[in-house]
């Protein structure tokens, strides 16, 4: 007879694994798409980044400057 906490174990690994290979299946059509698509977010991301960098050096220069 098995134990009853081992099953709930198994089903939360099962359940784990699915999600898992799913996140991989659906990170491998993400990037499987056309260049000119990956390009565009990539240079997206790159502008994102810079307007956070901007950000957080203003807010370093107005505490430096209090």
């Amino acid at each position: 007879m098995a134990s009853r906490t081992i099953v709930p174990k198994i089903r939360l690994a099962r359940l784990e694994r699915a999600a898992r290979h799913a996140g991989e299946a659906f990170a491998h059509e993400e990037l499987s798409g056309f260049p000119s698509a990956r390009e565009a977010e990539s240079a997206q991301l790159r502008r994102l980044w810079w307007g956070a960098a901007a950000i957080a050096l203003v807010g370093l220069v107005i505490l430096a400057l209090r």
